[in-house]
C-alpha cells in the first residue's frame, strides 16, 4: 500500500539542528474557515501574511529559538500524532516563512542554500508577474496616515446610514436611465475617438482612485472592530491593460476574523465606484450633448459599466469579486490552490510521479478547484483575446504590442518552462521518459488539432425580413386611433377596415357646412323667387358649389378615417395596438399588407464577413436564419444577390441600434439608416416554410453562412488578416 504522506525525508539533516523562532514583530491572528481554525501570521512592517492549519501552527509555535528543528518535530508527533507534518512537509514550511521574512535563524550553508534556490524560485514567479506588462504594479508611498484621517469623513458611509442613502441612490440613477438604453449605446461608439481618450483616463484613473481609497477607509473603519487592525501602507500605480491606474494594498483585511468584515473591504471599492456612476447618470440624463459634463459623465459611467462587470465583480478574475469569493467559501489563496490542484492531477495521474502533495483538504475543495481552475482560465483567455481585439481595431500599432507580449506570457514562457520541468525536475527522476513521451503526443496532437484538422466555419451578420409582395398602408389624413386590426389577419381589398381613426373637428366641421348649405340654399331661392338682380343669384349659387366642394373634401376625409386593406394578404404591423388613444399624422405608415408565402432577408453584413461571402460561400448551400427572441426556430434560405462592394446605407433601418438591431449607426448622419462602417448588402430567398411559424415582414434575424471547413489556426490568420485591411491594404 502506497504512504500518501512519507514521514522522513532525505534533506532532513541540513534543518535538524537548527534553533529558530518566529520574528519578534510577526502578528498571529486566529481564523476559522469551513469548520476549522487557522492561524494567520503577518508581519505589518511589509504586510505580508501567510496562513497555517493547526497541525502546521503546533509545529511552527514550539520554534521558541531554543529547541531544534528536529526536538520541535518529535513534540509535535508526539501532541499530533498523524496530523503532525512529516519532515518534507516541515522542510518546505521552514523554506516558506523563511522567504516570506517571517522567520528569523541562523542557517547553516546547506539550509541556506536549499532555502535560497526556494527563494530563487519564488522571485521567478514573482518577477514573471511584474514583467507582464499588462498587469505589473509600482508601490510609490505610503498612504496610511492619510486614510487615518479620511476614516472619521468617510467611514459612516460603510455604516447602516450609508448603506440606506447609497440603495437610494441607485433607485434614482435607474429611474433616470430608464429608457435611455439607445442613447447609451449610440454615444459607446465615440468613446474610443481621438478627442475623448484624455477625458476617458481621467475619468478612469480618478473613478479608480476614488474606488482604491474606498477599499483603505472600509478596511480602516472595519479594523477598528478586529484590534485596530486594517493598515493601508502601500500605494501604488498598476498596468491594467498597459493603462497606469492607481492601486492601495488593503490586504490586512486578510486577517479579519470576521469573513463579512473582509468581503465587506473587498467589496467597498465597487461600492464607492457604482456611487459616483450613479451621480454621473443623473448628471448625464440632464444634461444635452455636446456639452463637457455630459461628456465627462458618460465617461464615468462607461468605465463603471464596464469595469465592474468585466474586471472588479468578477470572480475569475484575481480582483475584487475573487477576494469576496474567496472569503464567503472560505477558501483563502483560491486561485493558486485551484492551479496547484489541476498540476496535482497531472503530476499525478499522467505523468505518473510518486506521492505529490495535494493542496485538496476534502471532496468538495477538489470540486470547486477543478471547476474554478478550469472556468478562471478560459475566462482569462477570452477577456484577454478580447481586450487586444478591441484596442487593436481601433489602435492597431498598440494592439500589436499587446498581441505580442500576450503571446510571451501565455504560450512562449509557458511552453520554456514545461520544457525546463520535463528536463530537469527531480520529481520526474523515475518517470521522465513518460513524462516526456505523453506530453510530446499532447503537443503534437494538439498542433495537429489547431493547425491541421479542420472545423466548422461560418460567418453571421444580421437581417430583416421582406415579404416581395407587400403593400405599405398609410394613414391619408390625421385623427385619433380607436382600433386596429390584430395583427396577422387575413384581410381582403377594400372590404377589411385594418385601422380606424377618429376626428371630432372633421364632424363639427361637416355640420358647420352643412348648415351653411341649407342656409345659401334658403337665400338662392328668395333671390329668384323675389325676382332680385341674377347677378346675387349667381353669387348664391357660386357659393353654394364651393360649400358643397368642401362637403364632399370632409366626407372624403372621413371616409379615409376607416383605411381599408388595399390587397389581399396579411394585415401586418407592429406598434399600432401600442398608440391606442394617440393622434397619427397624414402620411403615417401603419403598416402593410402581404403575403407571407414570397419572403426575402435583407443582410448586411460587416466588412469581416462580406469580401468571404463574395468569394467563398457556394450559393447552392442552405443559410441558417433565425429570428431575434425565437432560439427554437430555424428556417433556411439560399443566397440570390450579394453586393459587389461595401457602402453605408443600411437595407432597412431596422438593422440599426438606433431602432433595436445590430449595426452601428452613424452618428454624424441624419438619416437613420446609414451605418458606422460600409456594409454589404445581401439577399435571400427563404424557403417553404409549412412546417416553422411564419416569418412576418420587419422581424430582424440573424444569419448563418456555412463557409469551407479550416483548421482552428487558418482562422486565426484569416482574422488577422482582416483585422490589418482595416486599416492597410495588404
Amino acid at each position: 500500500m502506497a504512504i500518501d504522506r512519507p514521514t522522513f525525508d532525505e534533506s532532513w539533516h541540513r534543518v535538524a539542528e537548527l534553533r529558530p523562532r518566529l520574528r519578534s514583530i510577526v502578528q498571529v491572528h486566529r481564523q476559522h474557515y469551513r469548520g476549522q481554525r487557522w492561524h494567520v501570521l503577518r508581519d505589518p512592517g511589509n504586510n505580508q501574511s501567510f496562513r497555517l492549519d493547526e497541525a502546521a501552527w503546533g509545529f511552527v509555535s514550539l520554534l521558541d529559538g531554543r529547541r531544534t528543528v528536529a526536538q520541535a518535530w518529535k513534540i509535535a508527533n508526539s501532541n499530533l500524532g498523524d496530523r503532525s507534518p512529516t519532515q518534507g512537509e516541515s522542510i518546505r514550511l521552514l523554506g516558506q516563512l523563511y522567504t516570506s521574512n517571517l522567520l528569523h535563524a541562523d542557517l547553516s550553508t546547506d539550509a541556506v542554500g536549499m532555502f535560497e534556490r526556494l527563494k530563487r524560485r519564488r522571485n521567478r514567479e514573482v518577477g514573471g508577474y511584474v514583467m507582464n506588462l499588462m498587469f505589473a504594479r509600482f508601490p510609490i508611498f505610503d498612504p496610511d496616515p492619510a486614510i487615518e484621517k479620511l476614516t472619521p469623513i468617510f467611514g459612516w458611509i460603510f455604516g447602516p446610514v450609508g448603506f440606506v442613502l447609497w440603495a437610494i441612490l441607485m433607485i434614482v440613477a435607474a429611474v433616470n436611465l430608464a429608457g435611455q438604453g439607445t442613447r447609451l449605446v449610440d454615444q459607446a461608439q465615440g468613446v474610443l475617438d481621438p478627442g475623448n481618450i484624455a477625458y476617458l483616463y481621467l475619468c478612469f484613473a480618478g473613478i479608480k482612485l476614488i474606488h482604491e481609497f474606498g477599499h483603505g477607509v472600509a478596511c480602516k473603519r472595519y479594523g477598528k472592530f478586529e484590534n485596530d487592525q486594517g493598515e493601508v501602507h502601500t500605494l501604488g500605480l498598476m498596468l491594467l491593460v498597459l493603462t497606469p491606474v492607481p492601486y492601495v494594498d488593503a490586504s490586512s483585511a486578510w486577517v479579519f476574523r470576521n469573513k463579512w468584515r473582509r468581503m465587506m473591504v473587498g467589496a467597498a471599492g465597487m461600492y464607492v465606484e457604482l456611487a459616483v456612476a450613479a451621480v454621473a447618470a443623473m448628471l448625464w440624463a440632464h444634461t444635452s450633448e455636446g456639452h463637457l459634463i455630459h461628456a465627462l459623465a458618460y465617461n464615468v459611467l462607461f468605465i463603471a459599466s464596464v469595469s465592474t462587470v468585466l474586471f472588479n465583480a468578477n470572480p475569475l478574475l484575481r480582483f475584487d469579486g475573487y477576494y469576496i469569493l474567496s472569503d464567503f467559501m472560505e477558501m483563502p489563496n483560491l486561485n493558486q490552490r485551484s492551479k496547484d490542484f489541476l498540476y496535482y492531477l497531472v503530476r499525478r495521474y499522467v505523468y505518473g510521479v510518486h506521492n505529490p502533495q495535494n493542496p485538496a483538504h476534502s471532496l468538495g475543495e477538489k470540486i470547486t478547484f477543478v471547476i474554478f481552475g478550469i472556468a478562471a482560465f478560459i475566462y482569462r483567455m477570452f477577456i484577454g483575446v478580447a481586450i487586444v481585439l478591441f484596442v487593436a481595431s481601433e489602435y492597431l500599432l498598440i494592439g500589436a504590442i499587446m498581441a505580442v507580449t500576450a503571446a510571451i506570457g501565455w504560450a512562449v514562457v509557458p511552453v520554456v518552462k514545461m520544457i525546463h520541468y520535463l528536463l530537469t525536475s527531480p520529481e520526474l527522476q523515475r518517470t521522465r521518459p513518460r513524462a516526456l513521451a505523453v506530453s510530446a503526443v499532447a503537443a503534437v496532437t494538439l498542433l495537429a488539432l489547431v493547425g491541421f484538422v479542420p472545423v466548422r466555419f461560418a460567418a453571421y451578420a444580421p437581417g430583416v425580413v421582406e415579404a416581395n409582395d407587400q403593400t405599405p398602408v398609410f394613414t391619408r389624413v390625421g385623427g385619433k386611433l380607436i382600433s386596429a386590426m390584430p395583427s396577422g389577419a387575413a384581410v381582403q381589398a377594400g372590404l377589411d377596415a385594418v385601422v380606424e381613426l377618429e376626428d371630432p373637428e372633421l364632424v363639427n366641421e361637416l355640420r358647420g357646412l352643412l348648415a351653411e348649405k341649407r342656409e345659401l340654399q334658403v337665400r338662392y331661392l328668395e333671390s329668384r323667387d323675389l325676382k332680385k338682380s341674377p347677378a346675387e343669384a349667381q353669387a348664391y349659387a357660386a357659393q353654394l358649389t364651393a360649400t358643397q366642394a368642401k362637403i364632399d373634401r370632409v366626407r372624403r376625409d372621413l371616409a379615409a378615417l376607416h383605411i381599408a386593406a388595399p390587397t389581399d394578404g396579411r394585415w401586418l404591423t407592429l406598434d399600432v395596438q401600442e398608440k391606442f388613444g394617440s393622434i397619427l399624422k397624414r402620411g403615417e405608415q401603419v403598416g402593410l399588407v402581404a403575403t407571407l408565402d414570397d419572403m426575402v432577408v435583407k443582410v448586411a453584413a460587416d466588412q469581416w464577413s462580406g469580401p468571404r461571402l463574395i468569394g467563398e460561400t457556394d450559393r447552392d448551400r442552405d443559410v441558417e436564419i433565425r429570428v431575434d427572441g425565437w432560439p427554437d426556430a430555424t428556417y433556411h434560405g439560399r443566397i440570390t444577390k450579394v453586393s459587389p462592394a461595401g457602402r453605408e446605407q443600411l437595407p432597412s433601418p431596422a438593422l440599426s441600434m438606433s431602432a433595436g438591431g445590430r449595426v452601428m449607426p452613424d452618428a454624424k448622419a441624419r438619416r437613420g439608416d446609414e451605418s458606422a462602417e460600409p456594409v454589404f448588402e445581401i439577399e435571400i430567398d427563404v424557403k417553404d416554410l409549412s412546417d416553422a411559424p411564419p416569418l412576418l415582414p420587419g422581424q430582424r434575424v440573424m444569419v448563418r453562412f456555412p463557409m469551407p471547413d479550416r483548421p482552428i489556426l487558418t482562422q486565426a490568420w484569416l482574422y488577422g488578416r482582416q483585422l490589418l485591411q482595416r486599416r492597410w491594404a495588404w
